[in-house]
């Protein structure tokens, strides 16, 4: 288990204070520090290395027992790139060479630097990264790799990019690879290009759908390329230690804006593949994040992740800096519920931003977790606690998985493609698949999401949740078929596989394979007029709100659930095979994201209990609580955190998930708990004090 802060980005912390930083990291309780490896810092000049602040750096964390995560910045270019390979410069949406400049938060490396499909370009990133990875291999005290930064490529670009030769040749090479050959680009486009130089990415939004959607697919494969290129590198230097990458946020909250084509840094589906493990970045503080958003994050890194590692790769460590504006202090308990909560979710490693706060531009002043907004005396207080668990106790949560969810959310990136296509931002799909996951989050129902394209997790599931459907690839109606025969449940909004994955629109029915494979139909898009519409099933009515628009739905043979003002159909139930779709004629995920109520909670957990997506561990508060569990070497181990008021926490289940245990054991205030059976059920009651945390193995 690691416990580590960032620390060096070049020139900065300076070495006068090394010593000090280094043996007050090890006083917190922190068992590693991180350090950037910076491109343009150990190669100033072509073909000349200098490492020797790394090795002192190595070697002071080894002599006091700290572990090392090197952090290969292979994105930051050095200063000489555009001299030493003159058609290196990407070219913008406009056909104008991109100017890199320092970037705004480094003290030194060009941004967006050299375009990576430029060979001569990758060959020299690749020369740097075997000369990180050949030199640090054999490091003592190595505990790991990050080897891409928040997933950076084209950072400063000041526009869409890329759209030089080198971009566009890989660019038509990979269609020519997807389609086999201009005909069958033809036959999927609906175009008649005679000569693959006329085929170009789009260009900007509200233009045609299929060459934007075209190309925002290609960078996500793009991405995942690099990181293979990557990882390749520092695996064949080091084959030993783990190796991860982490993304600035996860793919499914990456909509886009004015300089980002939608998921633009890769799916992380695809990019964990070369991997050991996958991570993300996680500022709560900074962005006024919840702890029900912190879950949501590291539920989709851990999605993502299969069954391989885990990080919480940033966690914010003090006050937030962007220029002048001062963000508030980080306060001590929320840190270390952030702590067990990434722990307590799978994760194997949390690494704060950073230990001493920022000198350098924009960030200066702020995030150090040992910095000076105030509350760095009690948060390395807390720290010291949450480093003697993990020494004490290190096997033991080294070994834990959380349990398998039976609830999925589907995340579907061509639904985002579509949307940013069209307006540049794909709020509308973001936010239907993330108001899903916060109402779990808010039920306490464990989840995962399942990326439309990876479909092997349905086998685990009950309930499957398909937000914003409109463009799920044809290949998915297999699988989703499969699992309503095998008896789930499939909980589906509007239009679903409505267009190709091509951005064409289709007509309902037959022409849409997963439409068919729901056994849903509807009427067309008619503009939403009133937002509430009553949903009764069974016995139970909720009020729900509808966003975007409705569809109204064919309801032969199905039963009716749900109608607006109009008498339009809005849900439907229907049986396919042993399981059952509900369908709805318009987006409900979108409107929970925008104002939180609890009818579209109720109404959501009636459909999981109704499906079998219980878990069968309950963990139930007076007020809200985050809590997460799972096997270790034996035992069980349940994580609570109390983003509350002090409240007794009660827990029960089976006897299965219990064993022959007498007595439940708390690893943070010590104390055990007598568990009480009966009937074939166990339980016990847990005090829990404001704003704390509790972990227990039994």
């Amino acid at each position: 288990m690691i416990l580590a802060a960032q620390y060096y980005r070049p020139p900065f912390p300076e070495r006068r204070y090394w010593k000090e930083d280094l043996d007050g990291m090890k006083d917190a309780g922190l068992n590693a520090v991180q350090l950037w490896v910076l491109w343009s810092w150990v190669e100033p000049e072509p073909g000349r290395f200098d490492f020797s602040d790394y090795d002192e750096l190595v070697e002071e964390a080894g002599k006091r027992g700290l572990g090392v995560v090197l952090s290969s910045i292979a994105e930051l270019h050095p200063f000489w790139i555009h001299r030493e390979i003159p058609d290196a410069h990407m070219i913008d949406h406009m056909g104008r060479a991109v100017i890199s400049s320092n970037r705004g938060e480094a003290h030194q490396g060009l941004t967006p630097g050299g375009c990576t499909d430029n060979p001569e370009v990758l060959r020299r990133m690749g020369a740097f990264l075997e000369a990180v990875g050949s030199r640090y291999a054999g490091a003592p005290n190595l505990v790991g790799w990050d080897i891409w930064n928040e997933l950076r490529w084209n950072v400063q670009a000041d526009g869409l990019v890329c759209f030089c030769p080198h971009t566009l040749q890989a660019f038509r090479g990979w269609l020519d690879a997807k389609y086999g050959g201009l005909d069958g680009l033809n036959a999927a486009w609906k175009r008649r290009y005679c000569d693959w130089a006329d085929v170009m990415p789009g260009k900007l939004p509200k233009r045609p759908y299929t060459e934007m959607m075209a190309f925002e697919k290609f960078l996500q494969w793009r991405a995942a390329e690099q990181m293979r290129f990557r990882a390749e590198i520092i695996k064949r230097a080091d084959p030993t230690h783990i190796v991860t990458g982490h993304g600035a946020q996860p793919s499914a909250h990456m909509a886009g804006d004015a300089e980002n084509h939608a998921i633009n840094r890769g799916n992380d589906w695809d990019l964990v593949k070369p991997l050991d493990g996958v991570g993300c970045s996680h500022f709560p503080f900074w962005f006024a994040m919840s702890d029900a958003d912190f879950g949501v994050r590291v539920e989709c890194t851990r999605s993502a992740a299969g069954d391989k590692t885990v990080w919480v790769s940033e966690l914010q460590g003090g006050s937030a800096r962007q220029g002048f504006d001062v963000r508030p202090s980080v306060e001590a308990k929320p840190q270390q519920r952030w702590v067990w909560n990434g722990y307590g979710r799978g994760a194997k490693a949390v690494i704060f931003w950073c230990w001493r706060d920022e000198f350098f531009g924009r960030e200066s002043s702020g995030y150090g977790l040992a910095g000076r907004d105030g509350l760095a005396e009690e948060r390395i207080a807390l720290m010291k606690q949450t480093g003697s668990i993990l020494r004490e106790h290190n096997a033991l949560l080294e070994a834990y998985r959380p349990d398998a969810a039976k609830v999925g959310v589907l995340f579907d990136p061509n639904g985002y493609n579509l949307e940013w296509a069209q307006d540049g931002v794909a709020a509308r799909a973001r936010d239907s698949v993330t108001g899903y996951l916060t109402a779990l989050e808010h039920l306490q129902v464990p989840y995962t999401l399942v990326e439309s394209s990876h479909l092997a997790a349905l086998k685990e599931l009950k309930l499957l949740i398909a937000p914003f459907p409109i463009a799920v690839p044809d290949a998915a109606a297999g699988p989703v078929a499969d699992f309503l025969r095998r008896g789930g449940t499939v909980l589906a909004e509007s239009e679903a596989g409505a267009y190709t994955e091509e951005g064409i629109y289709r007509y309902p029915a037959a022409e849409r394979p997963l439409a068919t494979a729901l056994g849903i139909a509807d009427l067309g898009r008619r503009p939403l007029k009133t937002a509430e519409f009553r949903f009764a099933y069974g016995k139970e009515s909720y009020d729900l709100r509808a966003a975007i628009w409705i569809t109204p739905l064919l309801a032969d043979g199905a039963s009716v659930l749900a109608r607006d003002g109009a008498g339009n159909v809005l849900a439907t139930a229907r049986q396919a095979g042993k399981g059952t779709v509900i369908a709805l004629g318009t987006f409900i995920g979108k409107g929970y994201a925008e104002a939180r109520y609890g009818d579209f909670e109720r109404f959501l957990g009636h459909i999981i209990a109704y499906a079998g997506g219980l878990p069968d561990l309950k963990v139930h508060g007076e007020k809200p609580l985050q809590w997460r569990s799972g096997p270790a070497a034996g035992k069980r181990l349940l994580f609570i955190t109390n983003q509350s008021a002090s409240q007794t926490v009660r827990v029960g289940g089976p006897e299965a998930l219990f064993g022959s245990a007498k007595m439940a054991r708390e690893l943070h205030h010590g104390g055990k708990i007598k568990i009480k059976r009966e009937e074939g059920e166990c339980r016990f009651k847990l005090p829990l004090a404001e704003g704390d945390f509790a972990i227990l193995h039994w």
